[in-house]
């Protein structure tokens, strides 16, 4: 190996990819077009774009804000994740309906840790409610106010430490950068451009698709001030009631926009979560 490392250098050859850099290669290559194995030297033409993509993806994953403490405690001490969930039961409501859950508890591989990670997605909302409000001095009722609130709460990418699910993250973002290169290849599929669905054009393509990961995958800062209620400060600087809950809008493939965290979930309180939706699943049934 160590002769053909030296001969590669001196033709002035790319070293072969490591192994994390083929394995993101060879999922992108299924989800577009296994036909781009026909391209010559593909694994190493993919390489140089592939390595600084994930790398970017590694950055991202990193930045998702976390871990927050996801429990009847933490909804107590923490604005945030009060203003996530409407009150505890949502949290154990959450778990107790998440495949995702139940097949990691379910894995005889994850031991029995005390805790877990997972990214956790929701959807941000707003309504305008009615409600009480000192203006000018004045207490006044049915002032119209903007609630925030989340729904569609979802965990994925579970794992027994924080670093597992940080490295899914990781890989996830990846494969969501090939999929959304997928779909444009579908597109042009649809539009019977030939000369674009070529394996070299789509190798090329895939590249400069890769070289503007940003524009395709990034995160978005929010911050906002609400009170223990939901409700949307108005004047955040002279509004001493509220928190500033700053969060990420994850924007992608998916249009829909998906506020991301990393989530830290007791096993005690997952366990009695899937013990509780078993219990109401069999009053359903009885």
């Amino acid at each position: 190996m160590g002769i053909l490392s030296g001969l590669g250098r001196w033709l002035g050859l790319a070293p072969p990819p490591d192994p994390a850099t083929r394995q993101a290669i060879g999922r992108a290559v299924e989800v577009i077009d296994p036909l781009l194995k026909m391209v010559s030297g593909y694994e190493r033409k993919l390489a140089a774009a592939v390595a600084p993509a994930l790398a970017y993806c590694a950055e991202l994953a990193a930045a998702i804000p976390g871990p927050l403490d996801v429990s009847a405690r933490g909804f107590g001490a923490d604005p945030l994740v009060h203003a996530i969930f409407a009150g505890p039961g949502d949290i154990a409501e959450m778990l107790g309906r998440s495949r995702e859950v139940r097949q990691f508890l379910a894995d005889p591989a994850q031991g029995a840790a005390a805790e877990f990670f997972a990214l956790l997605g929701m959807r941000p909302r707003e309504k305008t409610v009615l409600g009480t409000a000192l203006l000018e001095g004045v207490l006044q009722t049915e002032v119209p106010q903007q609630l925030l609130y989340f729904a569609d709460h979802t965990l994925w990418g579970l794992g027994s430490s924080h670093e597992i699910t940080r490295q899914r993250l990781r890989d996830a973002a990846f494969d969501s950068l090939a999929y959304g290169f997928a779909a444009r290849v579908t597109e042009l599929r649809e539009q019977q451009v030939t000369a674009a669905l070529a394996p070299e054009s789509l190798l090329q393509g895939f590249v400069e698709w890769l070289a503007a990961a940003g524009e395709h995958l990034h995160l978005e800062p929010t911050e906002v001030c609400v009170d223990r209620m939901g409700v949307i400060s108005r004047n955040p600087a002279a509004d001493g009631s509220c928190s500033i809950l700053k969060f990420p809008k994850l924007f992608g493939r998916d249009r829909r926009q998906w506020t991301v965290l990393v989530a830290r979930v007791s096993r005690q309180d997952a366990v009695a979560a899937l013990q509780r939706q078993d219990q109401a699943n069999r009053y359903l049934l009885i």
